[in-house]
């Protein structure tokens, strides 16, 4: 997605029809995953996203995850009316294809990305909450009431190049935390809520503007009927919106530049009420984007990200975007 559709003011240069979009996503079996899109409208109906091939089946959930996902984009649309126009945030969508997933799910599955602006969360290099985002956290907690059960609500924290790379990865991480158990303690039903942290390593758009540094500093929330979707979108699919730019130069420049861990860890949040600590663990294994990477995960569509638990009862996932064909898909929750 073009650089110019990312930001607030400028006119939109394409439309995404909502309804449509759902319904190919219902009644078609992608070979890779998508690239996500952004909504823009929002179909009066959602009956229509629960696909028929899976009448029947004993895995309500499955029959539904659709149905669901719309229901949330039209809730998360309507609460977020009451906010300022320059708090809202915007949404977007992609599938996660069965052959990526668990084969025990064995259907296609949807992901809703909603980012926020930053400034309306946190002042610059701080991880308290601001009143508006004390706002916000109300409002994602209202729409998580009304989901139903076992669905996973990410939420990921990023920096901008400014600052150490470890001051960003725990500012990140800090963020994220703040954010998910203010909404946790507000209520979410039976909803499973991580929060993650990936530092600087992350950004949206190439340049050095503040502009671009504002935009780059963010807190996103992610949204499926399984917490594998949204971790398999995270290590396999998000560094395909990076270092978007007008400029070809700019693109390249940031991308030339982007190093991956191979060791981020989501952490489910619960009752514990400590406060995250960040701890070093020494080197680990990064890689270089190179367009050749990117050509390699798509060439192979049966390839799986490796989203591992480590280890049983930590109530963590530790997500590889270095290694996306190196291991299943395993989380033990």
């Amino acid at each position: 997605m073009h650089y110019h559709l990312k930001l607030r003011g400028m006119q939109f240069l394409a439309t995404f029809i909502f309804a449509n979009s759902l319904f190919i996503a219902a009644t078609t079996a992608p070979a890779h995953a998508q690239a996500m899109r952004e909504v823009f409208e929002l179909p009066a109906d959602c009956t229509f996203a629960v696909t028929s091939q899976l009448q029947g089946s004993p895995d309500d959930w499955k029959l539904t995850a659709r149905l669901e996902h719309c229901d949330r984009i039209k809730r998360l649309t309507r609460l977020s009316e009451t906010l300022a126009p320059d708090q809202r945030p915007r949404f977007y969508e992609g599938i996660i294809p069965a052959s990526r997933l668990p084969s025990a799910f064995g259907v296609d599955l949807p992901v809703l990305r909603v980012v926020f602006p930053e400034r309306t969360f946190f002042d610059t290099g701080k991880s308290n909450l601001r009143p508006e985002a004390r706002r916000i956290a109300a409002l994602v907690s209202e729409s998580l009431r009304k989901e139903p059960a076992d669905v996973a609500m990410f939420v990921a924290g990023h920096a901008d190049i400014r600052g150490s790379d470890d001051q960003n990865e725990a500012l990140s991480i800090n963020r994220a935390d703040a954010v998910a158990r203010d909404i946790f303690q507000r209520g979410v039903n039976s909803t499973s809520i991580w929060r993650i942290g990936f530092g600087e390593d992350m950004p949206l758009f190439g340049g050095n503007t503040d502009t671009e540094f504002a935009l780059n500093r963010r807190v996103e929330f992610l949204f499926s009927a399984k917490p594998e979707v949204v971790a398999v979108w995270l290590a396999d699919q998000q560094f395909g919106e990076l270092c978007q730019s007008r400029s070809d130069i700019d693109s390249n420049a940031c991308k030339s530049g982007l190093k991956f861990r191979d060791d981020y860890e989501a952490e489910k949040v619960d009752l514990n009420p400590h406060k995250p600590t960040f701890v070093r663990r020494g080197p680990s294994k990064s890689v270089r984007y190179t367009p050749n990477r990117e050509l390699s995960t798509k060439a192979n569509p049966t390839a799986v990200a490796r989203v591992q638990a480590i280890p049983s009862g930590t109530r963590k996932i530790r997500i590889d975007p270095v290694n996306p064909r190196s291991n299943p898909v395993r989380v033990t929750l």
